[in-house]
Parts: structure tokens; C-alpha cells; sequence
């Protein structure tokens, strides 16, 4: 189980989650892809699914009825396939609206009923330190990928933040959308010296800055449908491996 957290919103979390999710499908593993996202769950709108079905809520309740059949499971998630890659996908849809009636300890039976049919559980989690679902995600999750940006605003919150996430025991800090011009020369060399200086993190997986990212937001597709030659694909694939 990866749980796939960041310390602030807009660091590209769900896009990282979504992309890590398929690469896995494509070596062969049978990936359930979840949107556990109790602000603002959006995996839906990345993969343009147009129906809004309350899959993680509906999962919940069929488990709180011990109906949570292979059926069940059918019935409320989708079947998403990409370029020879097909994952099962939870929409988080009305986790946001319905707080008040998930239940936490619901959450953590459904990941591990999930984890018991699937090689792997893909956790797309909520951003910031104060989020109970994300919590419950990474106590059950045996590796967390920690999503942040290179500019200095969210650097700056990512070390504000960090120390208060709960992680699960293997982590993996992802700088997404790395630009040349970000920091100017060597942005990728100063990057690892700040986290070395600053964090236990002593190195980070870099995701360069691709278009491929935008075409993909717009087609709500994932990148290997949208750019599937893409520098930024090639590191989510190489992330994909050594996560296995």
C-alpha cells in the first residue's frame, strides 16, 4: 500500500497518485487506484469520468453491511484502461460533503479488504498534518510518497509541514514539476542541498516539468495517453519500479 500525501494543496498530489497508479498497472501488478481525498477529491475529473459516483462512500457502507462482495466491489468502482494499462479506480466523490458520516474506523477495514484482492493499493490522500482519513491511509500503508513543488513558497510550507505528517514506515520525497528556471542554474543540485540541510531526506525523486502534465489535465487522461514519450512519464515509470 502506497499512501500518496503532500504537506499543502497544489503540489500535484492526485496527478503523481493518478500516473504512479498506472505505471504500476503496466509491470504487470493489479493496482486499485483510491481517492481518500476528504477535502476536495478531484481523481474523478483527472480521468474525465463524467458520472459522479460515490465509490469509497457506497464501498463503506456495502463493508458496514458485510456485502462487500466481489460484485459489490464491481458494481460501485470503475474499470479504467490506458495504452495496455488497466487499474481499478474508487472515486472519492462526496467524501468532502459527507464528512460527518465516514467513519474512521470503516476507512481503515475498507483498505484492508481492499488490500487482501489487489497486489496493490494506490492512496491518493488529502493535503496538510490535520486530515483523519490521511491519517488512518498512512497507519495502514507500508510506503508514503510525499508530493511537493520546487518553488520557494511550497518548499517553504513542505518544511513548515513536514514534521507534523503522519508517514507510513518507508517514505519517498517526490519534487514534482521541476523547472529549469526555477531556480536558476542547477535547480535540481540546490533542490537536494536544501533538503539535505533542512530535512532527513537526503535526496529526493525529481519529476521534470513536461506539457505533457496540461494535455493530460485537459484530455482527463493519464500521461501515458496524453504523452507517452514524456521525461516526466520516464520518472514516474522509474519511480513505479523501485517502489515494487
Amino acid at each position: 500500500m502506497i499512501a500518496v500525501q503532500s504537506a499543502s494543496p497544489g503540489a500535484g498530489r492526485s496527478s503523481i497518485a493518478l500516473n504512479l497508479a498506472f505505471e504500476s498497472a503496466a509491470r504487470g501488478a493489479r493496482v486499485c487506484l483510491i481517492d481518500l481525498d476528504e477535502k476536495w477529491p478531484s481523481l474523478h475529473r483527472f480521468l474525465g469520468l463524467p458520472q459522479q459516483r460515490a465509490s469509497v462512500l457506497a464501498a463503506m457502507r456495502f463493508l458496514e453491511q458485510s456485502k462487500l462482495d466481489a460484485n459489490a466491489l464491481e458494481e460501485v468502482s470503475y474499470r479504467v484502461v490506458a495504452r495496455g494499462a488497466s487499474l481499478d479506480f474508487l472515486s472519492g466523490y462526496g467524501l468532502n460533503l459527507n464528512q460527518r458520516a465516514v467513519n474512521l474506523d470503516t476507512a481503515g477495514r475498507l483498505i484492508e479488504n481492499l488490500a487482501q484482492r489487489f497486489d496493490l493499493l494506490v492512496l491518493d490522500t488529502a493535503a496538510g498534518p490535520d486530515t483523519p482519513i490521511a491519517t488512518v491511509a498512512a497507519g495502514y500503508a507500508s510506503q508514503s510518497v510525499l508530493v511537493t513543488q520546487p518553488d520557494a513558497v511550497s518548499l517553504g510550507r513542505f518544511l513548515d509541514t513536514q514534521p507534523q505528517l503522519r508517514l507510513a514506515p518507508a517514505s519517498t520525497l517526490v519534487v514534482n514539476r521541476m523547472r529549469p528556471s526555477a531556480l536558476g542554474a542547477r535547480p535540481e543540485w540546490q533542490i537536494q542541498q536544501v533538503l539535505r540541510d533542512k530535512t532527513s531526506y537526503k535526496i529526493a525523486t525529481v519529476i521534470p516539468e513536461d506539457q505533457g502534465f496540461d494535455a493530460a489535465m485537459l484530455r482527463g487522461v493519464p500521461l501515458r495517453m496524453a504523452a507517452p514519450k514524456s521525461n516526466a512519464l520516464a520518472a514516474i515509470a522509474e519511480l513505479a519500479e523501485r517502489l515494487s
